[in-house]
């Protein structure tokens, strides 16, 4: 079994023909889970299933696919923290989250400072963009992926995005992620309304 040639044939692979009907995934911005592990030590996981409800209390919706150790943290504190992945946490998420490209002896140089979060039982990365701290109040398991419902007790968003006039993708640069590629976004086309005419 050689995951380099398995990886390689995967980034080779042209996109296979949707169906009508097919399940499949499509594009999402990346966010980086965190959660503390029984030994204390602090687990990362790149995740692009989030979403949020509003209401109270608010929650982001998280559903997890594989990544069984993030899970059995979650089942075990129902705590986590979810950080808005940028272009300069990649090489952090290559050399410690992905499956494929993991390299335990990689190249850790300029690797975020982790702490503690303030109200729950998980870590985080300082000096981030923007970073929810979560408890998990629901979930629902379909398949083999569960969705986390989890309660957002506390934001940390930098200064640069709270000198902002509006949540500006272009100054943020969030990473989008689409099956096997990372992308950043591009133009803004207008405000909502902008589009409806005379």
């Amino acid at each position: 079994f050689d995951l380099f040639a398995q990886l390689e044939r995967r980034l080779e692979k042209k996109m296979e023909k949707i169906l009508p009907g097919d399940a499949c995934f499509f594009t999402q911005q990346v966010f980086l889970i965190g959660t503390q592990d029984p030994d204390g030590s602090p687990r990362f996981a790149a995740i692009s299933w989030v979403s949020y409800t509003l209401g109270e209390p608010g929650c982001l919706v998280i559903s997890i696919w594989g990544t069984k150790r993030t899970k059995d943290n979650i089942a075990r504190t129902g705590h986590l923290t979810a950080t808005v992945v940028t272009q300069d946490l990649l090489p952090f998420i290559e050399q410690n989250c992905n499956r494929q490209t993991y390299r335990k002896k990689g190249n850790t140089t300029g690797t975020p400072e982790i702490v503690q979060a303030d109200t729950v039982h998980a870590p985080m990365l300082a000096d981030c963009k923007f970073t929810y701290e979560c408890e998990v109040i629901k979930q629902v398991e379909i398949g083999e992926t569960i969705t986390y419902f989890a309660k957002i007790n506390k934001v940390h968003a930098s200064e640069e995005v709270m000198a902002l006039e509006f949540f500006d993708l272009r100054e943020i640069k969030p990473v989008i992620y689409s099956p096997e590629n990372y992308f950043l976004p591009g133009e803004h086309l207008g405000q909502i309304g902008d589009f409806a005419g005379d």
